[in-house]
């Protein structure tokens, strides 16, 4: 399996996946996000105040899992990657007609607000768990 497919089998769950990191305090948080793909990145668009915002300044490595569910025959699909912020105006610029839907309903005051940044995870490896597995394991992994 490439990341292509990868990709493409994680749309099937729509735009909603969860993301879980953890924190200095080794603490885990796991926290549910409209997301999506950006070249290799799942993306998504965050309150700059957010613990998942911390928690990836101190350990910059996180984990989406796109939900599982009766639609998707219980199939479900696991990234793990490097993330990091994008609180720059350019950077908030570059990425913010790229989430598919209007963040202007979340963030008034355009990409030049400091209130939302991007949270970004670059893909390593991912899982694709067909009927929890037992219908089969599809993984992928980045060569080094």
């Amino acid at each position: 399996m490439n990341l292509d497919e990868i990709k493409a089998d994680s749309r099937r769950y729509g735009p909603f996946a969860y993301i879980a990191t953890t924190g200095a305090d080794g603490e885990p948080h796991l926290a549910p996000v409209a997301v999506n793909w950006v070249d290799d990145d799942v993306v998504a668009f965050v309150l700059s105040s957010s613990r998942k915002v911390r928690n990836v300044r101190a350990n910059p490595r996180a984990t989406v899992h796109f939900a599982v569910g009766e639609a998707t025959s219980w199939d479900s699909c696991i990234v793990w990657g490097d993330a990091r912020i994008i609180d720059t105006t350019a950077g908030r610029i570059e990425l913010w007609d790229k989430m598919g839907y209007d963040l202007k309903a979340f963030e008034p005051g355009g990409p030049e607000s400091d209130n939302h940044v991007f949270l970004s995870i670059h893909a390593n490896r991912a899982t694709i768990l067909r009927s929890y597995g037992m219908g089969g394991r599809f993984s992928w992994k980045r060569n080094s």
